[in-house]
C-alpha cells in the first residue's frame, strides 16, 4: 500500500488526498462488512458510501475501544493496550499479523525520515518485562518495539523498585561500555525519562554521549503537567545530564488506537502527517472542523488497520493545525502541535453498540 520510492512527507496535498480517499473508502467498506457494530455506527452517519471530504468521514471516539471489543477479523490477534492515564479502563485494539506488518513498515518509514536508516545502539529507560508476552502489549511496549528496527543492539537500563521504574546503574554502565563512543538512540516514556534524569546524581554517576545521540520519548505528559514541567524543561534536564544539545531530545506523539503512526517533532517543533494518514482538529463544543491555528480535539485517520475499525478516531487530546503545506524543514503536507489532554470528560453516544 506504500508508494515505492516516495518518502512519507513528499506528496503534494492534492495527491495525498487522492491516495487517502481510495484507501479510506476501501476501509469503510471492509469494516462495514466485517464488523456489524461498526456497520450500524457508519449507517447512523449515512455513510454506506463515503463521497465527501476527509472532514465528513465517519469517526469513533476512542472511549468506545475502552468499553467494547470492536474487531473486523476472526484471525488470531494480539491486543495493543493503552496506558489509561485518564480512565480506569484502557483501550484494547485487536491487531492481526497483516495489520501489524503494515504498522511496523509505517513506523519504520516515519522514524527513518527523522533519524536516518543507519542502525545504532539502542538504550531503553524501561524494563525488559514491558515488551514481554504475546497476548497484550502496552503503549509503552509498542513504542519501545517501534524503535527496535533502528537498533544494532538493545539495552534495557531500568528496574522496578517499590512499584516504580528507576535507573539500574550497573545495566547502564555495561551498556555504555559496550557502546563506546558511538552515537546511540534512547527511548523512555515521557514522565519516566524525566523522573530518572531529574533525580540523576551527575557527581556520583557522570555520563557523556556522542553529540549525534538522540533521546526519544512519548506519552505521560499529563503527569508532568501537574509538576509544571514543560517540553523545554524536560529537554534541558535530559540533555544536561548527557552533555548533548537540547534539540536532540525528541518528543513524538501517538496513541495506541492509531499504532504505527508516530508524530515526531521536526526542527521547527511541528508534527507532520505522512501521506497515508490525516489529522483533523475538531471544536470541542460542536465537533465541527476547526480552522488552522484554532485548538480542538484531534481526529486521527490512517489507512493501515484492517483487523479493527480504529482507522478514524477522535481522541481526548487537544492540538491545533499550524500549516497545511510547506514547512521550513522541507516536509510537505499538514503539520500540527499537541497541546495536551482535554479535561476529563468522555464523549457519549453510540449506545447501540453491543457488548461482546
Amino acid at each position: 500500500m506504500f508508494l515505492p520510492g516516495i518518502a512519507p512527507y513528499d506528496l503534494a496535498p492534492d495527491i495525498g488526498r487522492a491516495y487517502r480517499r481510495a484507501h479510506l473508502d476501501d476501509l469503510l467498506r471492509h469494516h462495514r462488512a466485517a464488523c456489524p457494530a461498526y456497520a450500524r455506527l457508519a449507517d447512523d452517519w449515512g455513510a454506506q458510501q463515503w463521497v465527501g471530504e476527509a472532514e465528513d468521514y465517519p469517526f469513533l471516539p476512542v472511549t468506545l475501544f475502552k468499553e467494547y471489543d470492536l474487531r473486523s477479523t476472526t484471525d488470531a490477534v494480539m491486543s495493543l493496550q493503552s496506558s489509561s492515564t485518564t480512565s480506569d479502563r484502557p483501550s484494547r485494539i485487536a491487531v492481526d499479523q497483516a495489520t501489524r506488518k503494515r504498522q511496523s513498515v509505517s513506523a519504520n518509514k516515519i522514524l527513518a525520515d527523522f533519524l536516518g536508516e543507519q542502525r545504532r545502539p539502542y538504550i531503553v529507560f524501561d524494563t525488559a518485562e514491558t515488551v514481554r508476552g504475546t497476548d497484550a502489549l502496552s503503549a509503552r511496549g509498542a513504542a519501545i518495539l517501534g524503535l527496535a528496527h533502528l537498533a544494532s543492539e538493545l539495552h534495557f537500563v531500568a528496574r522496578k523498585e517499590g512499584g516504580e521504574i528507576v535507573l539500574d546503574p550497573p545495566s547502564l554502565a555495561e551498556a555504555l561500555r559496550r557502546i563506546g563512543d558511538q552515537p546511540f538512540i534512547a527511548y523512555g516514556f515521557t514522565y519516566m525519562l524525566y523522573q530518572i534524569h531529574e533525580r540523576w546524581d551527575t557527581a556520583a554517576m557522570p555520563v557523556t554521549a556522542h553529540p549525534d545521540s538522540m533521546f526519544l520519548h512519548s506519552g505521560g505528559w499529563k503527569r508532568l503537567a501537574h509538576l509544571a514541567v514543560d517540553k523545554q524543561r524536560l529537554n534541558d534536564t535530559v540533555a544536561g545530564v548527557w552533555g548533548i544539545p537540547a534539540a536532540n531530545v525528541l518528543d513524538f506523539y501517538g496513541v495506541v488506537e492509531q499504532a504505527g503512526v508516530p508524530y515526531p517533532d521536526c526542527a521547527m517543533g511541528r508534527k507532520h502527517v505522512p501521506y497515508w494518514a490525516d489529522v483533523i482538529v475538531r471544536r470541542a463544543d460542536t465537533l465541527r472542523p476547526a480552522a488552522v491555528g484554532e485548538p480542538g480535539l484531534l481526529q486521527l485517520l490512517n489507512c493501515l488497520p484492517r483487523s479493527a475499525p480504529n482507522h478514524s478516531v477522535v481522541t481526548e487530546d487537544i492540538g491545533e493545525l499550524v500549516l497545511l503545506d510547506g514547512c521550513e524543514c522541507g516536509r510537505r503536507g499538514k503539520a500540527f502541535v499537541f497541546r495536551g489532554r482535554a479535561p476529563r470528560a468522555e464523549m457519549r453516544g453510540c449506545s447501540d453498540v453491543p457488548r461482546s
